[in-house]
């Protein structure tokens, strides 16, 4: 057990020293012909982008030989074209026919303790490997968080029970520095679960 969360420690250290190196990149300039944020459901092609299964990419469901896909993700896309740095707030939950949570929003600290929990960690596995390089890289790193100037891709994964109570409501709201109108995105997720 000891060896468990030494290794788990690791792992997060070695994720901490991603985003802080990831945070020296250089974001492609704001384009002042796109809006300051824009918020969809990522597309089945964005999401393949990240690799053809879940053995390497995150934003696929975790499956199993024996009982199959125990949880369905539903994957926001968040795009900021932020011309200054700035202080971005998120608000996002899915909620069932009942009026309860139908799933969760996980933020990239959440979503890397996530794949830990499903998933044998393995330090020497190139697609484990791919898959938190990842998280670090493309998911949102917090409900609230500063941003530089630029044009950034964020995802947004929504984690439920296998499959999401249907029909559910997804709402998203972005704010950038706590003014104007934030942007709100809201989905009914009522088409079947993918198998």
């Amino acid at each position: 057990m000891k060896k468990r969360s030494g290794f788990g420690l690791a792992v997060i250290g070695v994720v901490v020293l991603i985003l802080t190196l990831s945070g020296c990149k250089t974001a492609p300039k704001a384009k002042a012909d796109v809006p300051v944020v824009q918020i969809t459901k990522a597309s089945a092609e964005e999401i393949k982008e990240y690799g053809p299964s879940q053995e390497s990419n995150p934003y696929m469901e975790p499956r199993t030989l024996l009982r199959g896909k125990l949880n369905e993700f539903f994957v926001v896309k968040i795009v900021l074209n932020l011309p200054a740095k700035s202080k971005v707030s998120v608000l996002a939950e899915m909620k069932g026919p009942d009026g309860s949570s139908s799933a969760r929003a996980y933020t990239r600290l959440d979503f890397v303790t996530f794949w830990q929990n499903v998933v044998a960690q393995d330090d020497n596995s190139p697609k484990y490997n791919q898959k938190m390089t990842t998280i670090a890289r493309s998911c949102i790193p917090a409900f609230d968080f500063t941003e530089g100037a630029g044009l950034t891709t964020y995802y947004l994964p929504f984690v439920g029970k296998n499959p999401i109570p249907r029909p559910s409501k997804v709402y998203v709201q972005v704010s950038v520095n706590g003014q104007g109108e934030p942007s709100v995105f809201t989905y009914d997720l009522v088409e079947p679960p993918t198998k």
